[in-house]
């Protein structure tokens, strides 16, 4: 068995010592076994593969959106391309022009999608190109249209709007694709052929086809809109929702679900995501000094402990930044890979969230805004969920009514949330006790609980009376200083009886 290390700076004091030596080939580098592997992407630094994912989530969407479609299709109708060059026996309807648009994404060279991300999100200077030939040329003078200085000045350094770019503009490259398919064939598949490497290579004739694609007017056209909407969408977004939120947007675009952050980046979207982030942070002033106050009086439940672990590194998902190897010091190739191990923490005694979401929580919480306002239990309860996020302090979090659900995590989904139907605490308590971690429970407690768990921790909104529980069960949550009235400025106990003392 080959002797483990604690980390790569130890290794890197073993290198230069000459301690370490490797039964591997110089010219095989620190990775030899996996150099089969080579990515199809012009530009460098590759991305995580999870942020692949989440621009594919982003594109997939965006093209499965039939109001997207449709749009390009109306325009195309309008078009004299579509009034003068197409016969009426061979004129598309929306449906058949939607499923070739939908077959030329599929074809289309994925890695496109991640090139135009990359030069959206880097620096110029940052970005090493492959070297042009014949089997690449098409592909960079897509990438070479896609460029946009000015664009870029807002999309640097952000993920969602690197992705919103990307996006649009691929969107538009496909659907342009798919016009000339119906107005040009023959200069569409030179196009397609010349991307897949097939046939002799004609400069020339690739010139000429790119040229009727990108420069006709109904090009430019579609190109200039494309870059409009996504500035627009963008400059939205940075007008109502901060940078963290929009990258935890981003985070939550491969989340299965209607609601997921792909399928939902459109301009109404982002104006719903910031009313509902507003009325999420109008209480925040006062959460934030009295939460730590409330969770000290669970102290005995819960704890905020990491634990230390060391993963080898074939085995392990946090290899980020490990991906460009031949950038590392040369000395990195003297070593077996297997001996190196990434350190990883993970957290102990964080608390799942526990929101009741009946048709009651709607109501008033008694609790004003900064203007004066009063904001409902629902709201308060988005509130506490983003303070908690911002302590680092939440694992997971589940929303009941008469069932239990287990829910987003992320700012943007908390800030969705909305309440009806009835309560049934049991089940809550009932999921607590199923996963065995700590929990609290916001609730205004419009029902009764028969079953009492050293895992859970209530927390009333104010007015809620705990009288509805079984006698023996308010009187163990009561004895144990596990149930407390929470009005955002003042901590209540709860008595034996479900009554809020001073």
């Amino acid at each position: 068995m080959s002797k483990q290390y604690k980390n790569v700076y130890t290794i890197l004091e073993k290198v230069k010592k000459g301690e370490i030596t490797t039964h591997y080939k110089e010219k095989d580098g620190l990775f030899g076994k996996i150099n089969f592997y080579k990515k199809p992407d012009l530009i460098r630094p590759h991305m995580h593969w999870l942020d692949e994912d989440r621009i594919s989530a982003i594109m997939d969407a965006y093209l499965k959106d039939d109001r997207v479609i449709e749009d390009v299709y109306n325009r195309f109708q309008k078009s004299a391309d579509f009034r003068d060059k197409i016969p009426d026996d061979k004129k598309p309807d929306f449906g058949s022009f939607n499923e070739k648009v939908r077959d030329n994404y599929r074809k289309f060279p994925k890695h496109i999608l991640k090139d135009i991300f990359k030069m959206y999100y880097h620096k110029m200077e940052k970005l090493d190109f492959e070297e042009r030939t014949d089997a690449n040329y098409t592909k960079y003078k897509f990438l070479e249209k896609a460029n946009n200085p000015v664009a870029k000045i807002m999309s640097e350094g952000s993920n969602l709007k690197s992705s919103i770019f990307a996006r649009n503009i691929l969107g538009h490259y496909i659907t342009r694709l798919t016009t000339m398919d119906y107005v040009d064939a023959d200069a569409s598949d030179k196009i397609k052929k010349s991307m897949e490497g097939g046939g002799d290579f004609d400069n020339d004739g690739i010139d000429d086809a790119l040229d009727k694609m990108m420069n006709s007017t109904q090009g430019k056209n579609g190109l200039d809109k494309a870059m409009n909407d996504a500035t627009d969408l963008c400059k939205e977004m940075d007008d109502s929702i901060d940078s963290d939120v929009q990258e935890k947007m981003f985070e939550n675009a491969t989340q299965p679900g209607k609601d997921s952050t792909a399928g939902q980046l459109t301009p109404d979207y982002i104006r719903t995501v910031a009313e509902n982030l507003a009325s999420i942070n109008i209480s925040m002033g006062s959460l934030k000094d009295k939460i730590k106050k409330l969770l000290d009086k669970s102290v005995s439940y819960f704890s905020a402990k990491q634990q230390v672990l060391y993963e080898d590194l074939f085995n392990t998902d946090n290899i980020a930044g490990l991906e460009d190897y031949e950038l590392l010091h040369p000395k990195l190739r003297k070593l077996f890979a297997e001996d190196i191990q990434v350190k990883s923490t993970k957290s102990i005694g964080k608390i799942d969230l526990y929101i009741d979401v009946s048709g009651s929580m709607s109501s008033g919480c008694g609790v004003e805004d900064v203007n004066g306002h009063g904001i409902s239990r629902i709201d308060f309860c988005k509130s506490f969920a983003a303070k908690l996020i911002d302590m680092d302090m939440l694992n997971d979090v589940y929303i009941f009514d008469t069932r239990v659900k287990k829910y987003k995590t992320d700012l943007v989904s908390i800030s969705m949330l909305d309440c009806n139907g009835g309560t049934t605490i049991d089940n809550a308590v009932k999921s607590i006790e199923k996963n065995g971690v700590n929990a609290l429970v916001i609730t205004d407690a419009e029902d009764t609980c028969s079953i009492y768990s050293e895992k859970a921790f209530f927390i009333g909104l104010e007015g809620a009376r705990f009288n509805h529980f079984h006698t023996d069960v308010i009187e163990q949550y009561s004895d144990r200083d596990q149930v407390v009235i929470f009005n955002g400025i003042t901590i209540k106990r709860v008595d034996r009886e479900g009554k809020a003392v001073v």
